[in-house]
């Protein structure tokens, strides 16, 4: 080394010791509760949680909407928890006997999903769907077409909720509901999931609804949420900025790189800004309305013409006899009320066929009027 030249051997030796050195820096994959795939594809940040809450509140008050407005009677999802879970966690809670209600989604985002409810909450929904009084015994084939055509409804109504928030289009399709023998039988995503777990409350009975979502779907509706609000989305994937006044990350944590759309073209270190697009607002018209209502055709309902109301003392009720006159609210002339299960549905004018009364329908009363009579 006189010259200041390496010999073959010395640049053998350098070679073979930064190949020791090079391997001992490798970093280590950080563990994570499922399996080896990254852990930000596995997780929920805090700003999609929050998003996946606020949509579960406004999903939950829909379908219960809905199924009041079907059935004619009060019916109310709430109280919704969002929770990450794996399988084996979710199986271990579900100790009673369920029914899934596999409705997958499909459109701008796809994937598993599903409703998971307790044996006694699907009689009690197929009671409110056949109008019938809750059947002890086990499920029938007729009530779980009940039920999936009740949830059929329900999910078109949470599909536009999720349209209305996150300009995406997404179907609810394939239902079907099944019983299963016991939670083990579940189908449900190997690699976790979102749990959205409502209070399901009817006809003075309480229970759950489960709400399964597979964890893509999840992350690309809040994803999708937090950009139409002008949030920046973390990437998963991608280095690690190296600013640590933006960041400071613990030991084997990754740090998640922000996307801010195109580059900008102000030279290096600026960031380009775009205003919010809002989208006008419009009526969304909920899907799966028009499911196979046929699977009802056959059930029947009771159907009311009501001439009138008023209010009396109790001492004027108790006084009442025969030739007694009791004035009602309405006018002569005026239409009178069709009520299906308690409910106004139409209006109407008072006709005589052969020697019984009829009912010639003047006016139909529109869905949004139907659910705010349910408010």
């Amino acid at each position: 080394m006189s010259d200041g030249s390496l010999s073959q051997e010395e640049i053998d030796a350098l070679l073979q010791g930064a190949d020791d050195l090079g391997g001992a820096l490798q970093p280590e994959t950080p563990a994570t509760a499922f399996g080896d795939v990254s852990m930000t594809s596995k997780i929920l940040t805090e700003d999609e949680k929050g998003e996946i809450r606020n949509l579960s509140a406004e999903i939950g008050r829909s379908m219960g909407t809905t199924l009041s407005t079907i059935t004619g009677k009060a019916a109310k999802l709430s109280n919704p928890r969002v929770e990450v879970m794996s399988k084996d966690e979710y199986i271990l809670q579900i100790t009673e006997k369920p029914v899934q209600i596999n409705a997958h989604y499909s459109g701008t985002v796809s994937g598993s999903h599903s409703y998971v409810i307790t044996e006694a909450a699907a009689k009690q929904i197929a009671a409110l769907m056949m109008a019938q009084e809750e059947d002890e015994s086990e499920l029938t084939e007729m009530a779980l077409s009940a039920i999936t055509e009740g949830f059929s409804q329900m999910s078109g109504a949470a599909a536009s909720v999720i349209e209305e928030n996150a300009d995406i289009q997404v179907k609810a399709e394939g239902l079907k509901a099944e019983l299963r023998d016991e939670s083990v039988d579940l189908e449900l995503p190997e690699d976790g999931f979102v749990r959205i777990h409502f209070d399901f409350v009817s006809n003075g009975n309480s229970s759950f609804v489960d709400e399964i979502i597979e964890m893509s779907v999840a992350k690309s509706i809040s994803d999708e949420m937090l950009k139409k609000r002008g949030v920046f989305v973390a990437q998963s994937s991608g280095p690690a900025p190296q600013s640590e006044n933006l960041f400071q990350p613990g030991m084997g944590q990754s740090v998640p790189q922000f996307s801010f759309g195109a580059e900008p073209k102000g030279g290096m270190g600026s960031v380009g800004v775009q205003p919010v697009q809002f989208p006008s607002l419009s009526t969304v018209q909920s899907q799966g309305m028009s499911g196979n209502i046929g699977l009802l055709m056959d059930v029947s309902m009771q159907l009311t013409v009501e001439l009138g109301r008023t209010k009396m003392l109790i001492k004027d009720i108790l006084g009442m006899g025969e030739g007694t006159i009791v004035e009602l609210d309405k006018l002569a002339g005026e239409p009178v009320d069709l009520l299906v299960n308690g409910k106004l549905i139409a209006k109407g004018e008072v006709v005589v066929i052969d020697e019984n009364f009829g009912v010639r329908v003047t006016d139909i009363i529109s869905p949004m009027e139907r659910i705010s009579n349910l408010e």
